[in-house]
Order: structure tokens, then sequence, then C-alpha cells
């Protein structure tokens, strides 16, 4: 059993702590949050993930004021950081010097330094480090994968990919919105998909990026991005914040040399009828992201191996694909 410590207790923290509590090999022993009210556990942040979290019963749970009280006095074997972007390193390189494994949400990092010294720290404290990619782990993008791996039908020849969102308001102080905190869309939002096909392809050939600076926020809250790999598929992501309040949505869809594959609105659909057009159903299993990569993350930490399907110098590279779209260096 591993005893667990949740380090932020907004949207995301709420989120984590709910699949801790459905795995049997978690034992959540501690929280930490610098807003007094989020350590009564009585509300969940509502963020663009659907449902409202339920209250839990916290009986028994420590309660610390902050990250680093809970680092240094937490009787904890793993720390999950939900905590803002700005602060993933900080808190990260701080659990590993103190010789505890962490689970740190996406992105990994505004800084490319930043991860390189999450890697360094992971490595002195022979520690397991990963960052909570969900879509890694999302029963719909592994069935892709599949299909992309063992060429279901035929190679891939094209890949569209979108996320979407309003502008978030929900974040204490709004940090979300200070792309110096944040990152902006390109972090909150881009980032999976870019992630996922660095996951799947590794590094682009070529890339081509464009973007939409916000006049609100400053930060570039939409963009287009065509990854292109000799002697395969051209890739197109699309995601962005809309000052309008719309849907959270995502998906993707696949060309195929003898098929199509359609994910959106939590559906699934595959077109493999050279024909007439008929949707098939697709042969996967749904399931949890969350619960996945969490339930993952654990099992590498009992094992004592390393997060092979999420390393963190893998999702090092997917920040660093960001600034190559941005064309700065970083």
């Amino acid at each position: 059993m591993l005893k667990i410590g949740i380090i932020g207790m907004g949207g995301m923290g709420w989120s984590h702590v709910s699949r801790h509590l459905q795995l049997p090999n978690a034992q959540l022993v501690a929280i930490a949050d610098i807003v007094p009210e989020r350590l009564e556990a009585r509300k969940a942040v509502q963020i663009n993930l659907g449902a409202q979290q339920q209250p839990f019963d916290f009986t028994g749970v420590a309660r610390y004021p902050d990250a680093a009280h809970l680092i240094a006095e937490a009787d904890v074997d793993v720390v999950d950081i939900c905590l803002p972007t700005y602060l993933h390193a900080e808190y990260t390189i701080a659990a590993l010097e103190a010789r505890l494994h962490v689970l740190c949400e996406k992105p990994m990092t505004l800084s490319i330094a930043d991860a390189e010294q999450m890697i360094a720290a992971a490595r002195a404290a022979d520690r397991r480090l990963m960052i909570a990619q969900c879509i890694r782990f999302w029963p719909e993008y592994q069935f892709l994968q599949q299909c992309i791996t063992e060429q279901t039908y035929g190679p891939l020849l094209s890949l569209n990919m979108w996320r979407i969102s309003g502008r978030p308001g929900w974040s204490s102080r709004n940090w979300f919105l200070d792309p110096k905190l944040s990152g902006g869309a390109l972090f909150d939002l881009h980032i999976h998909d870019v992630d996922y096909v660095n996951a799947v392809f590794g590094m682009p050939d070529q890339l081509y990026a464009t973007a939409t600076t916000s006049a609100d926020t400053g930060g570039r809250d939409i963009i287009h991005a065509c990854f292109s790999y000799n002697g395969g598929p051209q890739i197109h992501m699309h995601a962005g914040w809309s000052a309008a309040q719309i849907p959270f949505q995502a998906g993707y869809e696949a060309w195929f040399e003898r098929g199509f594959l359609r994910y959106t609105d939590g559906q699934l659909q595959v077109f493999n009828n050279l024909a007439k057009v008929e949707a098939s159903p697709a042969d996967y299993t749904p399931g949890d992201a969350y619960r996945n990569e969490i339930a993952y993350f654990l099992k590498c930490v009992e094992d004592n191996v390393p997060p092979a399907a999420c390393t963190p110098e893998s999702t090092r590279d997917s920040v660093a694909l960001i600034y190559q779209e941005l064309g700065v260096k970083h």
C-alpha cells in the first residue's frame, strides 16, 4: 500500500483524489492547499471536465497549509502535484530531493531548463517521476495508437486533432489567464495533442504553426500547427480558448489507407467499408484515463521501474515542441 499526498486541491486535485480512492494500492493520507477552505474539502473547484466532484470523507487525512509543509512533514511515499503550472518545477524538485516519488500534473513546466532540473533531481534521488499527460492513457487515443502501430486499416495518411474550450475563469487569482504563469491555451489545451503526437511518432521532421494573440490575455489563445514526418503522415492540430464561453470539446479524425476513424463528442466511430457509408463500432474497452494514468504510475513505483509509457524525457520534448512552434529558442 502506497501512502499518497495530494498537493493542490483545485479542480485537478479533486479529480486525482477521486481516482486514488478507487485504487486498492493507494492510501490517501495528506492534502495541502494555501486556500484554507479547500482543506475542508467540502466543494470541488468546477473545471471543464464535466460533473462536479462530490465531497469525500477525509477523516484521518492530514491537512497542510502549503506544499512545503506536506513535503517536509507528511508520512507519504508519493506526492501528486496538482498545483498551478508555474509551481510544478519548484515543488517537484523539492519532493524528489525529499526522496519522494512524484506524479505531476501536465504540463511538465514552462521552461526546458526547469524540465531538465526535474529529470536530474529524479535521477539523483533514484525516485520515479511522471507527468500526468492523460491523453496517453485515454482509451480512444490508445485505440488510435494501436491502429497506427498495427496498421489495422493500412498506413496512417493524415491526422486532424482538436481541443477547444471557453476561456477558463475558475483559477485562483485568475493565474490561468496570465500566460507567464500558465502558458495560456498552448500549455493548457494544445500540449495534450502535441504530447500525444510526440509519444506516437516522435519529434517531427518539419513543423509549421500559426497563433492568434489575445488582446485580453496577451497569450496565444488560438493555434493551428502542422507536423510532418518524412515517409509518414501529415498531422494538423488546432486548439484554443474562446472569449465566448463554449463547451469543452476534443477529438480527432484519422485517415488510413483503408479506413477512417472519427472521435468526437465522446463517440468513436470506425468507417472501413470502401463501398458505402457505414459506421462500425470500435473494438476497444472504454475507461477512465485519469484512473489509468495514476494506476500505471503507482504500479511503476511498486515495481521500481521507470514509467516507460510516459517518460519525463518525452514530456520535456513535448514542451520543447511548443517552443519550436512559436519559433522561440528556450
